[in-house]
């Protein structure tokens, strides 16, 4: 039996068990397919709570989101192919594990094309969520990029490069506490940072200068404003610097 957490369907900044209500008129309609590495913390309404900060149209913000699972088991269990058909979504953000070793790039790659096919006549715009690696293995940042990189690429799609705003973060502070602690998923810090890559990526609006810290996990954490700060420019250096390299590979 597969094992599955019940998540809740997020609408904008509110969240709705059991009852979808309809997208507000305007808003950016996304759907997150991932797992923990997106429910942990809600990612998605931290998204969501970014875009109404910054003034911008509301994000219609919907997961489908289980323990440990790949694109290939959202895709065998059909939930995220049924979302994809009925909710008129703008960007589809895509997610799984760090993906580091090359059999695991591989079935990225092949699970997020098959996804972007599927996606393609709906005219949603595919997007990468690229993460991290745990702790113990710190040394596969880069490669975690190259693979998440890589299927974005191959599918024409967005990328999101949340593991380097994370580096980069660290790289002017290293006492930063992105992770958990497990070591692997991200703390509310770690969110708030991925949110801001995927937010900017989704709206096309840096998120230096958004009031203070975004709703995470339903309440509001007390950071310095200086620590938002650089957490902030983390973000949006991350995608600037991947905005400025040219196209990976091309594998389909």
């Amino acid at each position: 039996m597969i094992n599955r957490r019940a998540l809740p369907v997020l609408a904008a900044l509110g969240c709705s068990l059991g009852t979808e209500p309809a997208p507000p008129e305007g808003s950016v309609r996304v759907l997150f397919v991932g797992n923990s590495l997106t429910y942990v913390n809600n990612l998605p309404l931290t998204v969501a709570d970014l875009a109404s900060r910054a003034g911008l149209a509301g994000c219609y913000c919907v997961q489908v989101a289980y323990p440990d699972f790949a694109l290939s088991d959202h895709y065998i269990l059909g939930d995220a192919l049924e979302a994809i058909e009925q909710g008129d979504y703008d960007f589809v953000v895509l997610q799984q594990g760090p993906s580091a070793l090359p059999d695991s790039r591989d079935e990225l790659i092949t699970w997020a094309f098959n996804f972007a096919e599927f996606i393609a006549p709906y005219g949603s715009k595919t997007l990468m969520y690229g993460v991290w690696p745990s702790f113990a293995r710190s040394f596969d940042f880069p490669n975690v990029r190259a693979s998440y990189r890589a299927a974005a690429d191959s599918v024409h799609g967005l990328f999101a490069p949340a593991g380097e705003a994370w580096q980069l973060a660290w790289q002017q502070d290293p006492t930063l506490p992105l992770y958990a602690g497990d070591q692997f998923h991200p703390s509310t810090m770690g969110t708030y940072l991925a949110a801001m890559v995927v937010f900017q990526r989704i709206y096309g609006r840096s998120p230096v200068g958004v009031e203070t810290v975004a709703h995470v996990s339903g309440s509001q954490q007390p950071w310095p404003a200086a620590t938002v700060r650089l957490l902030q420019e983390a973000a949006a250096a991350a995608n600037a610097a991947e905005d400025e390299l040219p196209a990976a590979r091309t594998y389909r």
